[in-house]
């Protein structure tokens, strides 16, 4: 199995990153993605992958921190993203997209475009896959995408919440689509629909670590080892054994990633 995303520099972990990866390990996850948010975390996931085998990192400026910086801060940022990326080549560019969440986040639509825009071109520019947070934003990251275009390597669109309709546009764009723990939710039938419809080849698995937590353990801080729970309720989705989706998944990723093995 391979986590395709998740968020070991976090303070919520509720214990340390080692023991998570160990439980990991222990229960079969060979590789975990790690998604990047800003320089510091950039700076952390290094660390952790070179303490810790098959952890890979992925560096972007997430849309949601967009709100708390100005234009001279979100510049730095970006020539920090490009140094980060030709010093340390990570195996994908992200998280980058646009988030409408909250009303600040709203309010920063206009600077979250930008720095989307810029980070596809970087992505572009350096051949790596990106990766995806869109959040109450379809039209608007689809209006981007249509415009920008991907990187040859491709994209994923982790923790996929949308429709099967905006499922069916992102892929008819090249995407993956990251299926999380919102899938074994009692009120995920949309969802659920939208994991039916993606081709076999574009799937992928994850965990969103420490947030997202698959039901029965509501209330805890997610971890990588929880990730067969997502597999198991993608499997029932798609009437499929557990085996043939962990398998099956860890295959994309390693292709969109450019992962060993």
């Amino acid at each position: 199995m391979i986590d395709a995303h998740c968020h070991l520099d976090s303070d919520r972990l509720g214990t340390s990153a080692d023991a998570v990866v160990a439980d990991a390990r222990a229960i079969g996850v060979e590789d975990i993605v790690m998604a990047g948010v800003d320089p510091t975390g950039w700076a952390a996931q290094r660390e952790l992958a070179r303490r810790l085998p098959r952890l890979h990192t992925v560096f972007g400026i997430h849309p949601q921190i967009i709100a708390e910086l100005d234009c001279e801060s979100l510049e730095a940022m970006y020539i920090a993203l490009e140094e980060a990326l030709i010093a340390h080549r990570p195996v994908a560019l992200g998280e980058t997209g646009l988030d409408r969440l909250t009303p600040a986040s709203k309010a920063a639509l206009g600077p979250q475009t930008n720095a989307f825009r810029e980070q596809l071109r970087l992505a572009r520019r350096f051949e790596l896959p990106v990766v995806l947070h869109l959040l109450r934003a379809d039209e608007q990251a689809l209006a981007v995408l249509g415009e920008e275009g991907l990187p040859a390597a491709g994209g994923v669109v982790h923790s996929f919440s949308g429709s099967a309709e905006f499922a069916k546009k992102l892929l008819a764009l090249g995407l993956h689509l990251s299926f999380a723990g919102t899938l074994t939710f009692a009120q995920s039938r949309r969802l659920r629909e939208a994991a039916l419809i993606t081709p076999a080849d574009r799937l992928l698995v994850e965990t969103d670590t420490p947030d997202q937590t698959p039901v029965p353990h509501r209330g805890e801080p997610n971890r990588p080892a929880l990730l067969p729970l997502v597999i198991a309720a993608l499997a029932e989705v798609r009437g499929q054994s557990f085996e043939a989706l962990a398998e099956l998944t860890a295959t994309n990723a390693r292709r969109l990633f450019a992962l060993p093995g």
